[in-house]
């Protein structure tokens, strides 16, 4: 997935450690970018990686800042319910294998 984000602050750089050990270093930082999820739109920051293993990986900050509740079947499916903290409108989605 390439979005073209422009990362403005090349000074803030973390060091991703891969399940395989493998450590990457991020370009840098894009700030505010619009995130939409159903029918809510969130302001993110992103560490742009270098050719990841995944398309988008949502940690800790997410959560917390969306009230994240990730909910299991016994079929596999899944969805998560976040809270848009500003409005604090909730919507549920589907995940995908």
């Amino acid at each position: 997935m390439s979005l073209r984000l422009i990362y403005d602050d090349p000074t803030i750089v973390l060091n991703m450690q891969s399940m395989n050990g493998k450590v990457d270093q991020s370009l840098g930082l894009a700030r505010n970018v619009p995130m939409h999820i159903g029918d809510i739109t969130l302001y993110i920051q992103i560490h742009v990686i270098r050719s990841p293993a995944y398309d988008i990986l949502l940690g800790r900050p997410f959560d917390i800042l969306t009230k994240s509740i990730v909910q299991n079947y016994v079929n596999k499916d899944q969805t998560i319910t976040i809270r848009d903290p500003n409005s604090g409108h909730i919507t549920t989605i589907p995940t995908t294998p």
